[in-house]
This record gives structure tokens, C-alpha cells and sequence, in this order.
């Protein structure tokens, strides 16, 4: 007996634990707490949460965009194909098979002036492109804080040899290929906001280039842990301070304030505090 078994299609909204109609606040929300309970620096040992981590963030990298998320819900586990089978007049989730022309050459003819369409409005065209997506890692000082940070991309530009044309006289621009765009690294100073917290997304246009979109992830403090907007640490206190009242010092993120501790404080007791 021959047993076959079929991989389930991942189910973004369930993998967050979120309804269908969740809105972006309750999307973010799911992300940041399931986030934090399987990331890889909370669970070193644990194999599978970090295979867990990773696919909370693709359902969060799909849900959080509104058009990956309409695309999602339109068309399901084929939505990276959105565009094409809009094209092709596909209605959205339904069974049958998907065909796709993939990266195949035809040797720069467009098929869609073979058959009718309006083609690329050039002999080989401009390459449509695509917006650029990367991640970063910030400390939580840089979260508190703000910072600036040099991030370097692959990424699509206007080929300057042809000016996005893909022709040089009457050949093919041997730079770009035909296609119009170059891809060369890039770096670019980004400006990470104060309060950033994981989970958060910045995006920029540099200049010639396509979207850029930057996923935020925070390191893990060895002083705080971060809920929201609060910061959390544990401070020490002696046996006589708690029992018959004192003072310790708690660190901040800009240094070291007094706190009074009432008497009769038991172990555990929390004291919020502004700063």
C-alpha cells in the first residue's frame, strides 16, 4: 500500500490566530505577542519555534500590506500571482492549474504584441518594477531614541547606459540586456523613528529606484523587556529596605533615578514610573 500525503496550504489568518476581519491594529497586535513568544533569542534550543517565528512573519509580511492582503484574500495560496491571473481573467480562489511563462527567454520578442496586446510600448521595453523589501535589526536604545542607519540593497534602477530604454542605437544595450534596469548595490541612510517597535515597517523611495520597504525587528535588551510603551526591568531589594522602607536606584535608558520603596513591600510588587 502506497500512502500519498498532501502539505496543507498555511492559512495566514489562522497561523496570527486572527478573524479574517481583523483590522491592521489587531494584526500588528497578534504579530508583536506571538512575535516575541517563538523568536529564536527567547527559545535558542527549541527547533521548532524558530520555524514558527518564521512563518508568523510571512503571515504578518502578507497580512499587514493592504494589497498583498486583498491579493491574499482573493486569490489564496497563488496570491504572488495576482497581477497574471487578473490578466489572464482569473476570479480568484477556484481550483484548476495555474500556468505560469516563469523567467523563460524568448529571445526579447513580446508575446503580447504576438497576440494582440499592447505590449511593453517599446521594442524590448522597460522592466515593470517591483518594490524592494529588506529587514533590519535596531537595538532598543535605537528604538527609544531614533537613529540613522546605512542599509545596503540589490536593487533595480534605471539603466544609465540606455536610460531605461533596453536599446543602444538599433542592438540590444549590452549593460542592461534590453531590459531597461541595472541592478547594483546601493547603500542608503535611513532614518529610524523614536518609539519603532518589532514588527514595524518603514518605507522610502530613494531616488531612480523603486519602493523600498524595511521590516523592523528590536534585539533583545539584557536590561529591559519592552510591553508596548513600557519598559520592564527587575531591581533589588535588601530584606530591611522592603521590610522597614529605603531607596534604590533604577536604571533608565538615560541613566539611574531614585526609588522610594514603601515599608512592608513584598517581593514581586510593581511600581510604575515616568521618564
Amino acid at each position: 500500500m502506497i500512502q500519498t500525503s498532501f502539505a496543507m496550504p498555511q492559512n495566514y489568518y489562522t497561523e496570527l490566530g486572527v478573524p479574517k476581519n481583523a483590522d491592521e491594529k489587531e494584526i500588528k497586535s497578534a504579530y508583536r505577542r506571538l512575535a516575541r513568544k517563538y523568536h529564536p533569542d527567547v527559545n535558542p534550543s527549541d527547533d521548532g519555534a524558530e520555524d514558527r517565528f518564521k512563518r508568523v512573519n510571512e503571515a504578518y509580511q502578507v497580512l499587514s500590506d493592504s494589497k498583498t492582503r486583498r491579493d491574499y484574500d482573493q486569490f489564496g495560496d497563488n496570491w504572488k500571482h495576482a497581477e497574471q491571473m487578473r490578466a489572464n481573467g482569473g476570479g480568484g480562489r477556484s481550483g484548476g492549474f495555474h500556468f505560469s511563462g516563469g523567467d523563460r527567454d524568448f529571445g526579447g520578442i513580446d508575446l503580447g504584441d504576438l497576440f494582440g496586446g499592447s505590449g511593453r510600448g517599446n521594442a524590448f521595453g522597460r522592466s515593470q518594477q517591483q518594490s524592494l523589501r529588506t529587514n533590519v535589526q535596531i537595538t532598543l536604545e535605537e528604538a527609544f531614541q531614533g537613529s540613522k542607519r546605512a542599509i545596503t540593497i540589490q536593487g533595480a534602477s534605471e539603466c544609465r547606459e540606455c536610460t531605461g530604454t533596453g536599446i543602444d542605437g538599433t542592438v540590444l544595450c549590452g549593460e542592461c540586456g534590453g531590459s531597461g534596469m541595472s541592478s547594483m548595490p546601493r547603500t542608503l541612510e535611513v532614518t529610524i523613528p523614536k518609539g519603532t517597535a518589532a514588527g514595524d515597517r518603514i518605507r522610502v523611495r530613494p531616488d531612480g529606484m523603486t519602493d523600498l520597504t524595511i521590516d523592523v525587528d528590536v534585539r533583545r535588551h539584557r536590561v529591559f523587556t519592552r510591553k508596548d510603551d513600557d519598559l520592564i526591568t527587575d531591581v533589588s531589594v535588601s530584606y530591611l529596605d522592603a521590610l522597614l522602607g529605603g531607596e534604590v536606584e533604577v536604571p533608565t535608558m538615560t541613566g539611574k533615578i531614585a526609588l522610594k520603596v514603601p515599608s512592608g513591600t513584598k517581593a514581586g510588587r510593581s511600581f510604575r514610573m515616568t521618564g
